[in-house]
């Protein structure tokens, strides 16, 4: 039998860990690269620390990079890693581009000239997508407003392009927003509960936050994992959305959230515009049904699921 050897780049971020912790339970050797110094914490609280076989280099370095796949016969590689954030892209702009675009690149040319036969998922954005009111499918006019969004798009196209070019087992998943109890607590829904919590103790606290009338796609991180999975083996490979098909404004979730609590959040949260993104859309409309009619999968989990979830502190 033919063994199983997954790399994951980005490993000890939310999804690398989730998908690590999945592929562990399916009997997989998962093989992780993450920066040097990078927080483990999220291994240890899945229970998959010693589960697991952490590399630690520079994803451009691209002779390490083929010396790993070939060494541990990989056969699948999942990329969730570079620089994840659209307001930090323009003041780290060689860095977003190198990290975005220059690994995903890499893996491919080591696919095509040493091991053709691997299976490729490279995490895309909804960033790519021009602004619009609309929803958004896979075929929607793409216009990147940011650095961030630029490298992502060019990473998109280039997964397309030599995916159509050399036949290859290459995909893009276009993730909306989605979010656990591993996201970074500097995250907008983890930074309003965790300020419920302090104003609760203390109803004199403020919350201050940038625009609350933007509308967004917000999704569970532990089932995203899994249908990247789910793309990446399928028969015949292709580009999909992922994400649940609904959206909802940070003003509800404000709203809800704190009516959980008990509170009023009209009482305890301020707007700056200080805190305003320069590049953020008033609205992300996802239209997944091309995941669902190819793959039947939609999403379990709506806002509500994911708000008591992250107010539980519950992993999955």
């Amino acid at each position: 039998m033919r063994k199983k050897n997954v790399l994951i780049l980005g490993v000890s971020g939310q999804d690398g860990s989730y998908l690590a912790h999945y592929l562990v339970n399916k009997k997989y050797k998962v093989i992780g690269v993450s920066r040097k110094n990078r927080n483990i914490s999220n291994h240890i609280k899945l229970g998959i620390r010693k589960k697991i076989v952490i590399k630690n280099f520079n994803y451009n370095d691209y002779d390490k990079m083929k010396s790993v796949i070939i060494k541990n016969n990989i056969n699948q590689i999942y990329f969730l890693s570079g620089q994840p954030k659209p307001s930090l892209s323009d003041e780290n702009i060689l860095e977003t581009l190198y990290s975005n675009i220059i690994p995903v690149y890499n893996i491919i040319d080591i696919i095509i000239n040493h091991k053709k036969d691997i299976k490729f998922f490279n995490s895309s954005s909804c960033e790519i997508f021009k602004i619009s009111n609309k929803k958004m499918d896979e075929t929607s006019e793409k216009e990147p407003n940011s650095i961030y969004a630029l490298s992502k798009l060019v990473s998109f196209e280039m997964v397309k392009f030599f995916r159509e070019k050399f036949s290859l087992n290459i995909c893009s998943g276009i993730l909306f927003h989605h979010d656990s109890v591993l996201r970074d607590k500097n995250y907008v829904i983890q930074k309003i509960i965790k300020n419920v919590i302090k104003i609760k103790k203390d109803d004199k606290k403020k919350l201050m936050l940038g625009d609350v009338e933007i509308s967004r796609d917000w999704g569970w991180a532990p089932e995203y994992v899994k249908v990247m999975f789910k793309i990446l083996n399928q028969k015949k490979v292709d580009d999909y959305i992922i994400a649940t098909g609904k959206t909802i404004s940070l003003k509800s979730i404000l709203n809800k959230v704190f009516k959980l609590n008990n509170l009023n959040w009209k009482n305890h949260v301020t707007t700056n515009k200080k805190f305003f993104r320069k590049y953020d859309s008033k609205i992300r409309k996802a239209n997944a049904s091309k995941i669902k009619k190819d793959l039947g999968w939609e999403a379990k989990n709506c806002v509500d699921d994911v708000l008591k979830n992250l107010i539980n502190k519950r992993l999955f």
